[in-house]
């Protein structure tokens, strides 16, 4: 019950303060950097313990709708280091003052330090949302799968990155 009325009380409070500005990021020109940090315990049988990720975007709109990007994905844990990079493109739909939607597809490169000569390319899509806090900065929860080598499915994932706009 405590956690209803406290979600409730903060989407009313987001509803007054939004009224006072307009989100400024989601336009041609601007470039974005989004950041998530987070544990995930993993349930493999060869593997225990908390596995630590840092998730780093880099967008630049070349579009008042279509963005390109950057992404670097980093996971350690007691046993192995993890990383993938890659390049992605986003598209924006139903743009609203406070909310910016968008659709993206994403290809790169996975590897893994234990396996130094194993590199797999990596294939996606996702969909999110900012969520503007300011007119600059937003929560952006994204949903995604990732595929190896167009077949095999690799992770999916939901992560909520902290998303900052500039000129």
């Amino acid at each position: 019950m405590t956690i209803k009325i406290i979600i409730i009380s903060i989407l009313f409070l987001k509803i007054l303060y939004s009224s006072s500005f307009e989100q400024n990021g989601v336009k041609e020109g601007n470039s974005r950097v989004s950041i998530g940090i987070y544990g995930e315990k993993n349930y493999a049988k060869d593997k225990t313990g908390l596995d630590i990720k840092f998730d780093g975007n880099y967008g630049r709109f070349i579009s008042n709708s279509s963005e390109v990007l950057l992404k670097i994905k980093d996971s350690t844990d007691l046993k192995e280091h993890l990383y993938k990079i890659d390049a992605g493109y986003s598209f924006y739909f139903f743009k609203h003052l406070l909310f910016a939607p968008y659709i993206g597809l994403e290809l790169g490169i996975s590897g893994n330090t234990r396996l130094s000569s194993k590199i797999t390319n990596e294939e996606g899509v996702y969909i999110g949302v900012h969520n503007f806090l300011t007119e600059n900065i937003a929560l952006t929860p994204e949903l995604g799968v990732e595929y190896s080598d167009f077949k095999t499915l690799s992770e999916s994932y939901l992560n909520i990155y902290l998303t900052y706009f500039f000129d």
